[in-house]
C-alpha cells in the first residue's frame, strides 16, 4: 500500500519534470503537454466518487486490486502510446483511480490493526504519499533525461506493479473489522464503536475506533483523537476520497446547500490553482528563461519539493492557532510570490532562491482551505473533504489550461507566474467576501446547532467549534488534533 501510494502520488507530478521532452518528441506545444496533467487532474475529480460509489458495493480488498489494476492500465496505456491522444487516454484512465486508492487503502489499513495503532497504520501508508511529493517530478526529470520520456511513465508502471503484486500476496481477505461482521454485511460505525466500547471492559473509556468524521457527534474540523486519520495533514486526507464509504444523498444536499461551503471551496479552487499554473512549466523555465542546463532540473525540482515538505508542515501548524487568518495570510503569501517569480526566474541566484518560496508557499494554503472547508460543512465533513478533492484539482486544472493557453499565444514562459498570481489573488478577494458575508453567520448557526445535535445524542461535554478563528469563537484544536505533517 506504501508503494501504491508513492506511484500515485508521484503521478500526480511526474510529468512536469519532462515537459520539453515530450514537446519535442510529439511535436506539440508546452500548452499541450501540460493538458497531460489538467485531464489528469479532472480524472482524479472524477474518478474519486465513481470509485468510491463502486466500492459500496465491493470488499475494500477487491477495491485496492481493481483501483491498482486501473493505474497500471493507464500508464501502460501512457508508456506506449503511438500518439498524443493515446497517451491523453492512458492519463485519464490512471487518474481516476487516484484518490479511491488512497481512501481505501487508508482505512483498510487502519482495520488491519488493534485501535492503539491505527494512526500509526495509516501514516506509514501514507508516507508513501509523503515521499511522493518531494519525489516525483525531480525523478520524472532524472528518468526522462536518462533514458526518454517514455520511461518515466514505465517507471510508475514498475512501481504499480511490485503494488499489484505485494497486494495480491498480502492482504488478508478478511480484516479485524469483518471480524465483527455478520452474515457477510459489514456493521455500521456505531456498532463497532459499541464493540470497542464492550470491549474495553464496560469501564466507559475506549479510544477512539475508525468512525469517519460524517458519522460523529463532535468538532469536525479535525480527525477524532486515536482515529485512524490522526496527525494526517491535510493534503494527505485530501487524497482520501471517502475512504470507500460514499456519502448519502441526504448528506451531500445538506453540506451543499451551505453558501459558507460554496464560498470556501470556491476559494479553494482559485486560490490553490495558481500553483498548478506555475509548476507544471517550472522545467521549461529553468532552460529557456533562467539558462540552467538541463541537469539542473532535476535537483530543482527536488528542492521545490523539499519546499513544499516544509509549507505543509508550517501551514498546518499556523491552521492550529486561526484558520481564517491563516487562509488570508497564506493565500497572500502564495500571490506575491508567484508575481515575484516573473522576475526571479530571469536570474539563476533568485530562481534558486525563489523556487523553495515558491514550495513553501504553494503547500502552506493545503491545511487551512482544508480546514476551513470542514468547518463550513457543519455535520457533513466527509462530504466537504471530497467537493475539496475536486476543488484542489479542477483548480489545478485550470490552472495548467491558462499557463498552457498564455505561452501558446506568445506571452512567454514566465508569464504562466503572473498568471498564477492573479488566480490566487482572485481566490484571496473570494476568501474575503465570503468570510466577510457567509463564515461568520454560519459558524454561529452551526454552533448552535452542533450542541443541539449533541444533547440529542447524548453526547454532553464534547466541544463544538466551528469558528473561523481563535478571537472569534475560542480555540480551534491544536496539537495532534489537527493536521500536521507527514
Amino acid at each position: 500500500m506504501v508503494i501504491g501510494a508513492f506511484a500515485m502520488g508521484a503521478d500526480e507530478f511526474i510529468v512536469a519534470g519532462v515537459v520539453r521532452e515530450i514537446s519535442e518528441d510529439l511535436n506539440v506545444t508546452y500548452g499541450q503537454v501540460g493538458a497531460l496533467e489538467s485531464v489528469y487532474a479532472l480524472g482524479v475529480a472524477i474518478g474519486a466518487p465513481v470509485f468510491t460509489a463502486i466500492g459500496t458495493r465491493f470488499g475494500r480488498r477487491s477495491m485496492l486490486l481493481l483501483t491498482t489494476a486501473v493505474f497500471l492500465l493507464g500508464n501502460t496505456l501512457s508508456a506506449l502510446g503511438p500518439s498524443y491522444e493515446m497517451i491523453m487516454a492512458g492519463r485519464v484512465v490512471s487518474a481516476t483511480a487516484h484518490g479511491a486508492f488512497l481512501g481505501i487503502a487508508a482505512v483498510f489499513a487502519a482495520e488491519l490493526v488493534d485501535a492503539k495503532r491505527k494512526g500509526r497504520a495509516v501514516a506509514i501508508v501514507f508516507s508513501g504519499l509523503t515521499a511522493s511529493t518531494v519525489l516525483g517530478a525531480p525523478l520524472g526529470a532524472a528518468v526522462g533525461q536518462a533514458f526518454g520520456w517514455r520511461f518515466t511513465f514505465w517507471t510508475l508502471v514498475v512501481f504499480g506493479g511490485i503494488a499489484l503484486i505485494g497486494l495480491l500476496t498480502s492482504l488478508p481477505r478478511t480484516t479485524k473489522h469483518e471480524v465483527l461482521s455478520s452474515g457477510g454485511q459489514h456493521h455500521s460505525y456505531e456498532e463497532v464503536d459499541a464493540h470497542a466500547h464492550e470491549s474495553a471492559g464496560g469501564n466507559g473509556r475506549v479510544e477512539h475506533v475508525d468512525i469517519p468524521a460524517a458519522a460523529e457527534d463532535h468538532d469536525h474540523a479535525v480527525p477524532a483523537p486515536g482515529s485512524e486519520f490522526e496527525g494526517l495533514d491535510a493534503h494527505a486526507l485530501a487524497h482520501l476520497g471517502g475512504g470507500g464509504h460514499g456519502p448519502t444523498l441526504r448528506e451531500q444536499l445538506t453540506a451543499l446547500t451551505r453558501p459558507a461551503v460554496w464560498g470556501a471551496l470556491l476559494t479553494t479552487l482559485l486560490g490553490y490553482g495558481g500553483v498548478f499554473t506555475s509548476f507544471v512549466y517550472l522545467a521549461p523555465q529553468y532552460t529557456e528563461v533562467t539558462g540552467f542546463d538541463a541537469a539542473w532540473i532535476t535537483p530543482l525540482l527536488l528542492l521545490f519539493g523539499v519546499g513544499l515538505f516544509v509549507g505543509n508542515a508550517l501551514g498546518g501548524k499556523l491552521a492550529d492557532k486561526a484558520i481564517m487568518p491563516t487562509v488570508l495570510g497564506t493565500l497572500a503569501a502564495l500571490a506575491v510570490v508567484l508575481f515575484a517569480m516573473t522576475f526571479a526566474i530571469q536570474n539563476p541566484i533568485s530562481a534558486v532562491i525563489m523556487t523553495f518560496v515558491f514550495g513553501v508557499t504553494a503547500f502552506s494554503v493545503v491545511a487551512p482551505l482544508q480546514l476551513r472547508v470542514m468547518n463550513a460543512a457543519g455535520h457533513a465533513p466527509d462530504v466537504a473533504s471530497a467537493a475539496n478533492i475536486s476543488a484542489f484539482t479542477l483548480g489545478s486544472a485550470i490552472g495548467i489550461t491558462l499557463g498552457g493557453a498564455a505561452i501558446d499565444g506568445g506571452l512567454g514562459l514566465a508569464s504562466v507566474n503572473w498568471i498564477g498570481g492573479l488566480i490566487t489573488t482572485t481566490g484571496l478577494i473570494i476568501a474575503v467576501v465570503t468570510w466577510a458575508l457567509l463564515d461568520r453567520r454560519t459558524s454561529a448557526a452551526s454552533h448552535v446547532l452542533g450542541h443541539a445535535h449533541d444533547h440529542e445524542a447524548g453526547s454532553a461535554g464534547v466541544a463544538h467549534d466551528h469558528g473561523d478563528t481563535a478571537a472569534h469563537h475560542g480555540p480551534v484544536p491544536t496539537g495532534h488534533e489537527a493536521h500536521h505533517h507527514h
